[in-house]
């Protein structure tokens, strides 16, 4: 039996492409598929990367800046107390020549700035507002001032006044003392 060279090669090369299409084409696509796939990985992985460095970089920025931020967290406090203010006046007056002969306090309606934390309970920004008496000199006055503006706490000063307090006429000494003030100020600060 003779066998047609022509109807072989054709049989041959029917068959070669079913061979292809059935087993070859089907591995080549799912090989295409996990490459692509890979490629996403990759990428995924990469941009993860560089993410948690950026995490990592910022961690260790605010590590380096964490006094200031301790600052900027105490300027608006979460557990507002009343002794820890009375203390700071009191110590900054003392400190600046400064005494105090009163001092009130009045808890103004809240802002309508809220604040919701971690645990989901909403807190409200409230205004404090203070009146103190002092009794003292300009420049002592001043520097409380100044104490009170470099403060991390943040404080407003809503009203000043003053009135000069007559010194008694039986201290005679060469240079005349600095006049003495009865200082009245209205300090507002905030806490939630």
């Amino acid at each position: 039996m003779e066998v047609n060279k022509p109807v072989s090669t054709i049989i041959v090369i029917i068959i070669s492409l079913l061979l292809v299409l059935l087993f070859v084409l089907p591995k080549y696509q799912e090989a295409n598929d996990l490459q692509v796939s890979l490629k996403q990985k990759q990428a995924e992985y990469n941009g993860k990367a560089v993410y948690y460095a950026k995490i990592s970089e910022l961690l260790a920025d605010i590590q380096t800046r964490k006094d200031v931020l301790e600052k900027v967290g105490s300027s608006l406090p979460s557990d507002f107390s009343l002794a820890d203010l009375t203390y700071f006046f009191q110590k900054s007056a003392a400190d600046n020549g400064l005494n105090i002969k009163s001092l009130e306090f009045s808890q103004a309606s809240p802002v309508a700035y809220r604040k919701t934390s971690v645990d989901g309970a909403t807190k409200e920004l409230k205004n404090i507002l203070f009146t103190i008496n002092f009794l003292g000199n300009y420049q002592g006055f001043k520097n409380f001032l100044a104490t009170l503006d470099t403060s991390s706490r943040l404080f407003e000063t809503n009203t000043i006044s003053f009135a000069r307090v007559e010194a008694s006429q039986a201290r005679t000494q060469l240079r005349p003392p600095s006049p003495i003030y009865d200082f009245k100020l209205e300090v507002i600060t905030h806490a939630y």
